[in-house]
């Protein structure tokens, strides 16, 4: 048998790792792509996608691009280190993941131009990403409450995914009812809130891999024990 150490992708540390390194990076080029930017660019009224459309190829395109691949290896991790999440979140997990792939290779359409089959396409994915990964926060909190190991997680999950929850009507009312009034803000906010969630996941999966106590380690009255059960005969 191969030790695990030569196996990275069935290593769940490995794999909280790589996701926590992917946010890093993504982050960076997320700043490196706002220092320079094209005139008339405005990070409060135009979104991460205007951005990237307006220099394809740049760091917002790798950066959306980086953190999609990285968000693939959290799932991954979690059936890695068996955490009992269920499928549904591990699914909705790589949604998230997928669909910011599919925001980076598919470009929205620049500002003005009618919109085209690339820009819907765009449109649904990064829509789709943004709802997935708050749902599958929620799932991992209720799915996982008998789990010792990722108590001291529940709350930061719990309160980051209710945010993005908040942060996605902002979105919808600044795109649609407020004609784009500060959607480039309102999304950057939702972006990094949800970007958190990622980070707070990844690294209670990488402290959780790092113990041996079996998953659903349920707290409350120890059980009583097959002697302390059974009555004493003489």
């Amino acid at each position: 048998m191969v030790p695990q150490h030569q196996q990275p992708l069935r290593d769940p540390r490995f794999l909280a790792l790589l996701t926590v390194g992917g946010v890093v990076l993504a982050a960076v080029l997320t700043v490196v792509a706002h220092l320079e930017p094209d005139p008339g660019m405005s990070p409060l009224s135009l979104t991460i996608s205007d951005y990237a459309v307006s220099n394809r190829g740049g760091p917002m395109d790798v950066a959306m691009f980086v953190l999609g691949a990285a968000s693939l290896a959290l799932p991954l991790g979690l059936r890695a280190a068996r955490v009992p999440v269920g499928r549904l979140p591990v699914l909705l997990l790589v949604v998230w993941g997928i669909g910011l792939l599919l925001s980076a290779i598919v470009p929205t359409d620049p500002i003005g131009v009618a919109m085209t089959t690339d820009g819907y396409i765009h449109r649904y994915a990064s829509v789709t990403a943004f709802v997935c990964l708050p749902v599958a926060a929620l799932l991992v909190v209720r799915r996982l409450t008998a789990d010792r190991r990722w108590q001291a997680s529940f709350r930061p999950i719990r309160t980051l995914a209710l945010a993005s929850v908040l942060g996605l009507a902002g979105l919808y009312y600044s795109a649609f009812p407020g004609e784009r009034v500060l959607m480039g803000l309102v999304e950057r906010v939702l972006v990094a809130v949800e970007v958190a969630l990622l980070a707070v996941i990844a690294v209670r999966l990488y402290r959780v891999a790092g113990h041996h106590e079996p998953p659903g380690v349920r707290v409350g009255r120890p059980s009583l024990s097959t002697e302390q059960r059974s009555p004493v005969r003489l």
